[in-house]
């Protein structure tokens, strides 16, 4: 959806409070030239449709609110256009007021197709009345209405009535379902397709179709025989319905005797000759056998795609269908009703003095006649039957106005200024949702002098606004001069049902007021007042809060989380008792257990408090670190240092009491363990730093240098002694070696033994299976470190017997 626009529409009354009598608090009167000027500054809504006929000529400024624009939908020189003659445009209007589907529903509207090369068309769809959320079908050849490529159709659909200049909607293209019988894969220009319901991508099947401008099966006599557009390329609008492409569409769904679903009929009334308008039937009597929603609601949609037209709408006017099985409403005498000078007078007929007799049936307007003469018998214009808007619900006399306020029976009456009379007068129709109205009856009020003004109070302080705390007991109440009999509360304008008390408990935030009874029998507006209940912050702090330096406390408020002195007070309550509010507490200066609250500044009450430690170390906190080898527990295993895949364990030895550790060793890696093990991989020098903390700026740092000289490490013993079970073996000690090839000789360089095994025994100190003599032996062994390296070593040792 590119944009929506709604017309703007009044609130409701927003109305609530209770009413008490306090003869004695003179000091809160106030001026009642001023309080009564401020109820009837109250706007009364501009009630908007209430049901049948409805009525939309887009001729100017969008004339309903609830008519709904989307996509490239805009008012534009007398019409509604829904698409320009240009390529991959969309637009809709819908109108979001729900028809009663008991009695059928009939529309007709003018439409305007022109100044393109002829795609794709309009459509005309009803859907379910109870969707609030409104979705378009797809466009292009769905013409708003069906899916299309990937795209749901109109959400909740119940029936599409296609007028198809291009030839798709008639058609399975885009995975329609259906089209014309034995030509569903065919284009069919110039066709009036109806399609049913459907929702996604799931059903809008083909129902009916007919080709506007060809004969045989699907086709129309050729004196009856019209294009879907008017005009081609250059072409203009013809609204003149003696002028040749003047085009008028009337569809009409009569409920089935059955129950089930409708008879369809579309019928056009369209110019070919000057001065000669036809109207024929295109489909009549099209059985659609689909059960219908409580409620139906109407919209339009056009599309345009690699070709073009303008598509237009106007004087839309949407009515019941069965107007033969509807009764008029009829009402009683209104007398008696009580209203007070210098006010605008909030009233309501009596409901047991109408009667509404059709099915579903409710008011949807209220009009005022001075006289009986002055009611119209009969109303030819089916569009002020159904608009009370504008001057269709007020009566200006000159005692007083009467003013519909557009919801069920429900009016007000406001005295004329300088009015010194004891009654008035007039006389009321009904007109119900169907569109018909009563006949007209007296409705008679008594009229009292001006009532004291009355004041809303809460917790007997006359106030606009309050913030309350959570818990709070709020109690409303009305202060009046004068006795009141009956009291109604409001919240946001909605009644609160059984409120009927002169004092009200509130638990919700909202805005309230309240409407009570004088002892004349007047009804009277409260103001109204705001009420809140601010939110608390989530208090958050260190369970355990460690000081940096025993000889300097911090300023305790760094250690809340989110902390905001501008909008919010905190307060801490040490074991004695102590309280430390705000700035004061930057006079904490001991450890020990403390409580932590906080509210928002324009509150009296406070949070339920967290509880947190302060600790004072003997020592200031100061980094310190040493390692050794995971392994072994030492630092080197070896006269030529640490290497590079020992695993090296970092013990921390801070003073201070530290809660946070971060470790950087120095060759992009990093820990927040507190001894944690490392690996550095590789051969050099690393700078290692750790660093300690408390608490917020409280941090001490230490380093020291690791040098990795080597990779791998081979250590040969210096002999052997082949009869203790401990040495028997020659064999070397390796770290960081993938393959060896380790070779002994004797004194006098002859070859004795050869292996590359590394994970075997060595040389056992024999030849052949035979002992050899003790004395000095030779080696060489040739390695490949684990980095590719390649090492020799060569020496002697000792055989030991």
């Amino acid at each position: 959806m590119a944009y929506q626009h709604r017309r703007g529409r009044y609130n409701e009354p927003k109305i609530l409070s209770v009413i008490l009598s306090y003869p004695d608090l003179s000091m809160f009167k106030i001026n009642a030239f001023v309080l009564l000027l401020s109820i009837a500054l109250r706007c009364v809504p501009v009630f908007g449709q209430q049901g049948f006929p409805y009525c939309e000529s887009f001729q100017g400024e969008i004339e309903r609110q609830q008519t709904v624009l989307g996509g490239t939908a805009k008012l534009f020189d007398g019409v509604l256009r829904l698409t320009e003659a240009v390529m991959d445009q969309n637009g809709y209007v819908y109108i979001d007021v729900p028809f009663s589907s008991r009695f059928g529903v009939k529309a007709s509207f003018e439409y305007f197709s022109y100044g393109g090369d002829g795609a794709d068309g309009l459509s005309v769809f009803l859907f379910d009345g109870s969707t609030n959320g409104f979705s378009p079908g797809g466009f292009g050849g769905s013409l708003g209405y069906a899916p299309r490529q990937g795209t749901t159709g109109l959400s909740r659909a119940y029936m599409g009535i296609g007028f198809d200049s291009f030839g798709n909607f008639g058609n399975t293209s885009s995975g329609k379902s259906g089209g014309f019988p034995g030509q569903e894969n065919l284009l069919h220009p110039n066709s009036i397709v109806v399609r049913g319901p459907g929702q996604g991508s799931t059903g809008y099947p083909f129902i009916a179709g007919v080709k506007t401008n060809e004969g045989g099966q699907n086709g129309l006599p050729a004196d009856q025989r019209f294009p879907i557009s008017s005009g081609g390329i250059g072409t203009r609008r013809v609204t003149d319905s003696d002028a040749p492409g003047y085009r008028k569409v009337l569809v009409k769904l009569a409920p089935h005797e059955s129950g089930l679903g409708f008879m369809l009929d579309v019928e056009m009334i369209f110019t070919t000759v000057r001065g000669n308008p036809r109207q024929i039937s295109l489909l009549e009597n099209v059985r659609y056998a689909f059960p219908a929603p409580e409620t139906l609601k109407i919209g339009f949609a056009a599309s345009t795609g690699g070709q073009t037209n303008i598509h237009e709408i106007r004087n839309l006017l949407v009515e019941v269908a069965d107007e033969d099985q509807l009764t008029f409403p009829t009402t009683e005498p209104v007398e008696d009703l009580i209203v007070c000078l210098g006010q605008e007078n909030f009233l309501e007929l009596p409901e047991e003095n109408i009667n509404l007799p059709n099915e579903d049936s409710r008011i949807a307007c209220v009009r005022f006649f001075a006289s009986q003469e002055d009611i119209p018998n009969q109303i030819s214009d089916p569009c002020l039957v159904g608009s009370c808007g504008d001057t269709g619900g007020v009566l200006e006399l000159q005692a007083g106005t009467f003013r519909y306020l557009g919801l069920a029976g429900e009016f007000s009456f406001t005295p004329s200024e300088g009015f010194t009379g004891s009654e008035v007068e007039a006389y009321y129709t009904v007109t119900d949702n169907y569109g018909k109205t009563s006949e007209g009856s007296l409705v008679n009020l008594e009229v009292y002098t001006a009532p004291e003004p009355i004041t809303l109070m809460v917790n007997d302080l006359p106030l606009q606004r309050l913030e309350a705390c959570p818990d709070e007991e709020i109690i409303l109440s009305v202060y009046s001069v004068e006795p009141l009999i009956a009291f109604e509360w409001f919240l946001d304008g909605a009644p609160l049902p059984g409120e009927t008390s002169p004092e009200l408990v509130v638990t919700n935030p909202g805005r309230y007021s309240g409407r009570v009874t004088s002892f004349q029998g007047c009804r009277l507006l409260t103001d109204t007042t705001e009420v809140f209940f601010p939110e608390f912050p989530d208090l958050e702090i260190e369970p355990t809060v460690i000081i940096c330096n025993p000889e300097v406390f911090p300023d305790m408020r760094q250690y809340i989380v989110d902390y905001d002195g501008e909008a919010y007070d905190y307060q801490m309550e040490s074991e004695q008792g102590e309280i430390f509010e705000n700035d004061s507490i930057t006079g904490i200066a001991t450890e020990g257990v403390f409580l932590l609250r906080v509210k928002p500044k324009e509150l009296d009450c406070w949070s339920n408090p967290v509880t947190f430690r302060v600790v004072v170390p003997d020592e200031p906190l100061e980094a310190a670190f040493d390692y050794v080898l995971n392994a072994t527990g030492l630092k080197e295993e070896a006269p030529d240092g640490i290497l590079a895949d020992d695993r090296i364990r970092f013990l921390d030895q801070s003073a201070g009491l530290p809660r946070s550790w971060e470790w950087d060793f120095g060759d992009g890696t990093v820990s927040n363990q507190r001894s944690p093990a490392h690996v550095f991989g590789e051969k050099g020098d690393f700078l290692v730093t750790l660093t300690v903390g408390t608490g917020p700026d409280c941090e001490s740092t230490y380093q020291m240098t690791i040098t990795i000289r080597r990779t791998y490490r081979v250590m040969f013993p210096t002999g052997f002694t082949p009869t203790r079970s401990e040495d028997r073996f020659f064999i070397p000690k390796m770290k960081g070696i993938a393959s060896m090839d380790l070779k002994v000789f004797s004194p006098w360089g002859e070859f004795l033994f050869q292996t590359t095994d590394m994970n075997g025994d060595g040389w056992d100190g024999t030849l052949n299976g035979e002992p050899l003599p003790p004395g000095t032996y030779a080696y060489r062994a040739d390695f490949e470190t684990t980095r590719g390296e390649k090492v020799s070593r060569s020496g002697k040792f000792l055989l030991i017997r």
